[in-house]
Protein backbone atom coordinates (compact mmCIF):
# COMPACT_ATOMS: atom_id res chain seq x y z
CA UNK A 1 0.00 0.00 0.00
CA UNK A 2 1.42 3.37 -0.95
CA UNK A 3 1.80 6.32 1.35
CA UNK A 4 -0.63 8.27 -0.84
CA UNK A 5 -3.35 5.62 -0.42
CA UNK A 6 -2.80 5.60 3.34
CA UNK A 7 -3.10 9.40 3.45
CA UNK A 8 -6.37 9.22 1.48
CA UNK A 9 -7.78 6.65 3.89
CA UNK A 10 -6.78 8.77 6.88
CA UNK A 11 -8.40 11.83 5.32
CA UNK A 12 -11.61 9.91 4.70
CA UNK A 13 -11.78 8.28 8.14
CA UNK A 14 -15.02 9.08 9.96
CA UNK A 15 -15.26 8.02 13.61
CA UNK A 16 -18.00 5.53 14.43
CA UNK A 17 -19.61 7.94 16.91
CA UNK A 18 -19.97 10.53 14.12
CA UNK A 19 -21.59 7.97 11.82
CA UNK A 20 -24.06 7.07 14.57
CA UNK A 21 -24.81 10.74 15.22
CA UNK A 22 -25.47 11.33 11.51
CA UNK A 23 -27.85 8.37 11.47
CA UNK A 24 -29.69 9.75 14.52
CA UNK A 25 -30.03 13.11 12.77
CA UNK A 26 -31.59 11.43 9.75
CA UNK A 27 -34.29 10.14 12.08
CA UNK A 28 -34.59 13.30 14.19
CA UNK A 29 -32.85 16.45 12.92
CA UNK A 30 -33.41 18.16 16.30
CA UNK A 31 -31.50 15.55 18.35
CA UNK A 32 -29.21 17.74 20.45
CA UNK A 33 -27.14 14.80 21.71
CA UNK A 34 -26.26 13.89 18.11
CA UNK A 35 -25.51 17.53 17.29
CA UNK A 36 -23.23 17.72 20.33
CA UNK A 37 -21.13 14.89 18.93
CA UNK A 38 -20.87 16.60 15.55
CA UNK A 39 -20.02 19.94 17.16
CA UNK A 40 -17.20 18.39 19.20
CA UNK A 41 -15.86 16.71 16.08
CA UNK A 42 -16.09 19.99 14.12
CA UNK A 43 -14.21 21.85 16.84
CA UNK A 44 -11.29 19.46 16.34
CA UNK A 45 -11.17 19.99 12.58
CA UNK A 46 -9.81 22.81 10.43
CA UNK A 47 -12.60 25.21 9.49
CA UNK A 48 -12.44 24.09 5.85
CA UNK A 49 -13.57 20.62 6.94
CA UNK A 50 -15.87 21.78 9.73
CA UNK A 51 -17.68 24.56 7.88
CA UNK A 52 -20.28 22.26 6.37
CA UNK A 53 -21.23 20.95 9.83
CA UNK A 54 -21.55 24.47 11.22
CA UNK A 55 -23.64 25.54 8.21
CA UNK A 56 -25.98 22.59 8.74
CA UNK A 57 -26.18 23.39 12.45
CA UNK A 58 -27.22 27.02 12.02
CA UNK A 59 -29.60 26.09 9.20
CA UNK A 60 -31.32 23.64 11.55
CA UNK A 61 -31.31 26.06 14.51
CA UNK A 62 -31.29 29.53 12.88
CA UNK A 63 -32.39 31.37 16.02
CA UNK A 64 -29.80 29.79 18.32
CA UNK A 65 -27.26 32.45 19.19
CA UNK A 66 -25.13 29.81 20.90
CA UNK A 67 -24.69 27.83 17.67
CA UNK A 68 -24.05 30.95 15.59
CA UNK A 69 -21.41 31.96 18.16
CA UNK A 70 -19.64 28.59 17.78
CA UNK A 71 -19.62 29.01 13.99
CA UNK A 72 -18.35 32.59 14.12
CA UNK A 73 -15.64 31.74 16.65
CA UNK A 74 -14.42 28.87 14.47
CA UNK A 75 -14.26 31.17 11.43
CA UNK A 76 -12.66 33.93 13.48
CA UNK A 77 -10.00 31.60 14.90
CA UNK A 78 -9.04 30.64 11.36
CA UNK A 79 -8.85 34.28 10.26
CA UNK A 80 -6.73 35.19 13.27
CA UNK A 81 -4.36 32.33 12.52
CA UNK A 82 -4.06 33.40 8.89
CA UNK A 83 -3.47 37.01 9.96
CA UNK A 84 -0.70 35.99 12.36
CA UNK A 85 0.84 33.75 9.71
CA UNK A 86 0.68 36.53 7.10
CA UNK A 87 2.17 39.03 9.55
CA UNK A 88 5.00 36.61 10.36
CA UNK A 89 5.93 36.17 6.70
CA UNK A 90 5.73 39.90 6.01
CA UNK A 91 8.37 40.46 8.68
CA UNK A 92 10.81 37.97 7.17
Amino acid sequence: MSTEATADQAAEYIPEKVKKAEKKLEENPYDLDAWSILIREAQNQPIDKARKTYERLVAQFPSSGRFWKLFIEAEDADCMFLGIKKNYFLRL
